[in-house]
């Protein structure tokens, strides 16, 4: 189903656990890659999002574990900047659905800094051991509820208080989504996005052969969250903070590149960071022009806050 038609009105199934597809395919090959590098932030799960930087910071005099601790650091900016915006530390959510919640750094955030029962639900097998690790290692197992579903074939009503989706919405058709998740929340209660938004059409085809996605634009969601009965309450366009993280990412790459290379490991997978050299030169270059993709503001990326009625 082409995300800019409407769905039909086709009753929702019981959820099946997510089965193979290119998405989970893509994670599940991901998953130590994301471990290695995202992993150690402070927070006890990585996150796999972009992060919000208050401007330029220089590379060239520092190693590749500062500038991961600072990527770590702008990932957990972004989460605390949707907090506030979305009302999270005036009115946090006693329950919270987590959609598409990867190795679970989001889920630990929400549990352990707001308090919230987060159902973290993933689509990709791999993901749930490290879930319940993470959430143990956290303390907060008995706050977070590791789920293998595809959310298309969500069925739950009135069950959350909130739902949120971080870097996750473009892998799925927008109009099931927001449909599925006004079913899910009680009224009055809201659904969060980070996400990235196209302009146009010139970066659609890379970006999305890339990373496995179907980028949208800022109308299309708009169109969806309508057609489900959800209103828009806030947009934050948050694309200046965010271009400085492909800077760092790119800087990472290239200076465990060097690191690398200068060890005698040209052409082996490097046990610092499981990467292979000719993979940490392709996320160098390819995140150099990501760069230069969001300074041009081909792609926006914005926090989109959309509340359902009160009864």
């Amino acid at each position: 189903m082409d995300g800019t038609q409407s769905p039909s009105s086709a009753t929702a199934v019981a959820a099946p656990a997510a089965g193979p597809g290119p998405v989970p395919a893509y994670y599940s090959a991901k998953t130590e890659e994301i471990i290695r590098k995202y992993g150690n932030g402070g927070r006890g799960a990585p996150h796999y999002h972009l992060g919000l930087f208050d401007g330029p910071l220089p590379t060239s005099q520092i190693g590749p574990e500062a500038i991961r601790e600072r990527i770590c650091r702008a990932q957990e900016a972004m989460l605390e900047r949707a907090a506030r915006r979305w009302g999270v530390f005036a009115a946090p959510p006693g329950s919270l659905l987590d959609i598409g919640c990867g190795l679970g750094g989001g889920s630990l955030y929400w549990a352990q800094e707001h308090g919230a029962r987060v159902t973290a639900l993933t689509n990709t097998a791999a993901h749930i051991p490290h879930l319940w690790e993470f959430s143990r290692a956290a303390g907060v197992a008995d706050r977070i509820s590791p789920v293998l579903m595809d959310v298309h074939d969500l069925s739950t009503e009135r069950a959350y208080d909130a739902a949120v989706a971080f870097e996750s919405t473009n892998h799925m058709e927008r109009y099931r989504l927001f449909e599925v998740v006004a079913r899910a929340l009680r009224p009055g209660g809201w659904f969060g996005i980070e996400d990235h938004f196209l302009t146009g059409d010139r970066a659609a085809e890379y970006l999305n052969d890339y990373y496995t996605t179907r980028l949208g634009t800022f109308d299309e969601y708009l169109s969806a969250a309508r057609a489900a009965g959800l209103e828009l309450a806030d947009n934050d366009d948050v694309t200046a903070g965010v271009t400085e993280f492909w800077v760092q990412s790119m800087a990472w790459s290239a200076t465990e590149l060097e690191r690398a290379m200068q060890s005698g490991d040209a052409g082996e997978t490097t046990e610092r960071t499981g990467f292979t050299t000719a993979r940490l030169a392709e996320s160098a270059r390819k995140h150099g022009i990501f760069f230069r993709l969001w300074r041009d503001r081909e792609v926006e990326t914005r926090l989109l806050l959309f509340r359902l009625p009160p009864r």
